[in-house]
C-alpha cells in the first residue's frame, strides 16, 4: 500500500534543518552495507519530488490502487485551519526520503519519518520488479532497524494492505509484530506492524496478548491499578 499523505513544505524544511545533521551521520553508518553492495543512495529534498519520481519510474511495477484525497474534500475554512495548525506545530520532524540506484538505474525507493517522540514510521519502501528476490528489501529493512535503534527510537511502525503477504511476511521474519488493524477513509484497511527496540516493551506487548511473561522490569514499571492487580495475584 502506497501512502502519499503529509505536508511537503514542512518536510522540506525538516530535510534541510541542520539540527538533524547527527541523524544524517548515523544514517550513513547504518546504510553503508547498501553502498558496499554496489547500490547508490540519493536523498530527495521533499515529498512532492519523491512521489513524482515514483510515478515516473517504479509505479508501473505495482498493482493499481484506489485512494481518496481527503484534503480535496475540505472546504476553504477547513484548509485554512489545517494550514494554521501545521504552521503552529512546525516541530521539524526527522524525515528520510531516498532513491536507490544500481549502475545509475533507479531500482528502489524508501522513506520514513519521525511519527512521534519515540516512534519511527517506515512510510514507503518499493523495489523495482527486476530487482526483487535479491535481498535488497531486507537490506533496507535491516539498515532501518539498526539506524533507528542507534538514534534512540523505541520502535518502528508501518502500515500495509492486509493482502500484501510478501512484505508482511518479510517484516514478521525480521522481528516485527502485528499491532493493530486500521480502516482509513483515504487508504482503506491497513495492517499495522510494530518493531520493538526494547525487550521490556516487547514483553509488555506479549503480556497484553495473553502470554504469561510478567518480568521484574514490568512489575517495577506497573502504574495505575497495577498494585491492585498484583495484590489479587499474590497468595494470601
Amino acid at each position: 500500500m502506497i501512502h502519499t499523505g503529509g505536508c511537503a513544505m514542512r518536510y522540506q524544511r525538516a530535510m534541510t534543518d541542520a539540527r538533524w545533521d547527527f541523524a544524517r551521520a548515523t544514517f550513513a553508518t547504518h546504510f553503508a552495507p547498501l553502498i558496499e553492495a554496489g547500490y547508490q543512495l540519493e536523498r530527495v529534498a521533499d515529498t512532492a519530488t519523491y512521489w513524482r519520481i515514483f510515478a515516473e519510474t517504479l509505479e508501473a511495477d505495482f498493482p493499481r490502487e484506489v485512494f481518496f484525497d481527503l484534503v480535496r474534500l475540505r472546504d476553504d475554512a477547513a484548509r485554512a485551519g489545517m494550514a494554521q495548525l501545521d504552521a503552529a506545530r512546525d516541530d521539524h520532524p526527522l524525515v528520510d526520503l531516498h532513491l536507490v540506484r544500481k549502475d545509475g538505474a533507479l531500482v528502489a525507493m524508501f522513506s520514513g519519518e519521525q511519527r512521534a517522540r519515540g516512534l519511527y514510521r517506515m512510510w514507503n519502501t518499493v523495489v523495482g520488479a527486476s530487482h526483487r528476490r535479491h535481498g535488497l528489501y531486507r537490506r533496507i529493512l535491516d539498515a532501518t532497524i539498526a539506524y533507528t535503534r542507534a538514534l534512540g527510537f523505541d520502535g518502528i511502525t508501518s502500515e500495509h494492505a492486509p493482502s500484501n503477504n510478501p512484505v508482511i511476511i518479510a517484516k514478521l521474519q525480521a522481528g516485527f509484530h502485528i499491532y493493530g488493524l486500521d480502516i482509513d477513509p483515504m487508504a482503506g484497511p491497513s495492517l499495522i506492524l510494530r518493531y520493538f527496540h526494547h525487550p521490556s516493551h516487547l514483553a509488555a506487548y506479549e503480556v497484553r496478548c495473553g502470554l504469561a511473561a510478567m518480568t521484574p522490569e514490568l512489575r517495577a514499571a506497573g502504574i495505575g491499578a497495577f498494585a491492585e492487580l498484583a495484590a489479587q495475584l499474590t497468595p494470601r
